[in-house]
């Protein structure tokens, strides 16, 4: 018997972190016979002046060549919104589309005041948690970060990740977004959320879910499945890559 095809998975990071954030999950799934490319969003170091949304998409943009079969696209956290965008553009290049505790907005909505709508019960909400700079970039709180990203990961996988977080540009965040039927709205989805996400609470997780059109599944995890179950995120990766 003829083993199934590999497919391309194409991964996006989350608002403050980068590519670092798969550096444990690459193996596996290339071991599993895919091809594994990892998108990192503009803005990570550096000058952040002028910097669009539509530069975070060009950068997902470059990694998906148009001659390609359509790639199974893994978006966490910010990650979906700008994953959201390349279904905009192009929505005939993916075959499925994973929202890894995605946050996705509605049409005519802007990232950061979606994530506003949690309230306190986003831990990035909470008052000193995050603080915006003058150089156009926003930060999180080192303890607030660990709380709201890794509540439920070992404390050393914890403070690795913490140690890697990075500013945000400002402006992509405040960007109104574009959500179509045509677009986004005609790419199959699965979101894979976490009941204890104290990033994105899990009725806000579902409602995103319903609104999108995505089958809903949850990991006994937190906003950083990979770190805290990355057993069962990965069988969970390679399930949704098998899905025609």
């Amino acid at each position: 018997m003829t083993a199934p095809r590999g497919k391309t998975l194409v991964l996006i990071h989350g608002g403050l972190h980068g590519t670092w954030c798969w550096d444990r999950v690459l193996p596996p799934l290339r071991a599993a016979g895919h091809d594994v490319v990892v998108v990192e969003l503009p803005g990570r170091a550096g000058a952040v002046e002028g910097l669009t949304f539509d530069d975070y998409v060009d950068a997902i943009d470059a990694r998906v060549p148009p001659a390609s079969e359509p790639v199974v696209v893994v978006a966490h956290s910010l990650g979906a919104v700008a994953a959201s965008q390349f279904a905009e553009r192009r929505p005939e290049a993916i075959s499925r589309m994973v929202l890894v505790n995605g946050l996705l907005t509605e049409n005519g909505e802007a990232p950061l005041p979606k994530l506003q709508t949690a309230g306190e019960g986003c831990g990035l909400m909470r008052p000193g948690a995050l603080t915006f700079s003058d150089d156009g970039t926003v930060t999180a709180d080192y303890d607030a970060a660990v709380n709201a990203f890794y509540n439920r990961c070992e404390p050393s996988e914890a403070a690795w990740a913490a140690k890697h977080l990075c500013a945000e540009p400002i402006a992509p965040l405040m960007t109104p977004m574009s959500i179509t039927a045509a677009g986004f709205g005609s790419v199959q989805k699965t979101y894979v959320g976490s009941r204890d996400d104290l990033v994105l609470p899990w009725t806000l997780q579902q409602s995103m879910a319903d609104s999108s059109g995505s089958e809903l599944i949850w990991l006994d995890g937190d906003h950083s499945p990979w770190l805290s179950v990355p057993e069962a995120f990965l069988r969970c990766i390679l399930t949704c890559a098998e899905i025609p």
